[in-house]
């Protein structure tokens, strides 16, 4: 096996706990990975506005990849890639939605737009530290900006549902748009030739890292191209049995331990003094 050179680890789900916060435990071993020479990353469906505050508090230094691939960013934030949708063609689509139910979230820089104020709304808010600002459809009908990527915020399955019948009566919007489960309530929409996997291609060419010598880890759907794309590929215990299937290795535990867990099994292949530092740290069991 290639040493891993390059970690690249999804955030909700996976590095951060059930309550969307990072373990001090976990941060400080990352920490040290870091200072010790390694390669270590995010891929996340966040902008770099709500991603910032983890990415400050691991230090990296690395290039992000944010909202689903859409967006590739200097850890400082600075733009390096960038692919959108206009936002005025989403309007037909926008509007079933927001008559059948579902709550609708905009993308674009460092602004979260939605239609309306509701207790769905104000938990997003909580979660992701962020203040949306309203837009009305009217609004999106008349516009030509272009958004990174929207999120249809409800149950998932009628979101799909809804999705699939656009797509079906107009395949230009099909082509256009990528949709990916990203948590148990998000569909998001993101530009049709996007994706962690193709952000992934862009990142490890940058940083001249064979794909082979990548371990990339997630729990959810909107991961799986970029599991498919490394050379290992880690599903954290709290993952969909479709990603686990893909999964090269399926972690025993969840969230960030998890991901510990999968640092200690094959960075040891590399250096064995990280295992011990993980357990020492992060207070993990042998694998």
């Amino acid at each position: 096996m290639n040493p891993i050179r390059l970690i690249v680890s999804d955030l909700d789900g996976t590095l951060l706990s059930a309550d969307h916060t990072l373990p001090s435990s976990t941060a400080t071993a990352i920490r040290e990975y870091i200072n010790q020479g390694g390669y270590f990353t995010l891929a996340t469906g966040r902008p770099f506005i709500t991603a910032r505050p983890i990415i400050q508090q691991l230090k990296l230094n690395l290039p992000i990849i944010l909202c689903n691939g859409a967006v590739l960013t200097a850890a400082n934030g600075m733009p390096l890639e960038r692919y959108g949708i206009s936002l005025n063609s989403l309007y037909d689509l926008l509007t079933t939605a927001d008559q059948s139910g579902l709550d609708v979230l905009l993308f674009c820089g460092d602004e979260v737009q939605t239609l309306a104020r509701n207790i769905n709304i104000a938990a997003y808010e909580r979660k992701e530290g962020v203040t949306c600002s309203l837009i009305s459809l009217h609004e999106i009908q008349e516009c030509g900006t272009e958004i990174e990527k929207a999120i249809l915020l409800g149950p998932v399955e009628h979101s799909r549902r809804l999705f699939a019948e656009f797509a079906e009566r107009s395949p230009v919007l099909h082509s256009m748009i990528t949709a990916f489960q990203s948590e148990d309530n998000y569909l998001e929409l993101v530009p049709g030739q996007v994706s962690k996997g193709t952000a992934l291609h862009r990142l490890a060419a940058m940083l001249d890292i064979p794909l082979d010598q990548v371990m990339t880890i997630g729990n959810q759907l909107n991961d799986l191209p970029m599991l498919e794309a490394a050379g290992i590929g880690v599903a954290v215990a709290n993952s969909p049995d479709e990603l686990k299937q893909a999964a090269d290795y399926v972690c025993e535990a969840s969230y960030s331990e998890g991901v510990l867990e999968a640092m200690e099994r094959y960075i040891e292949a590399v250096d064995p003094k990280f295992s011990e530092l993980y357990r020492e740290i992060g207070g993990i069991r042998n694998v």
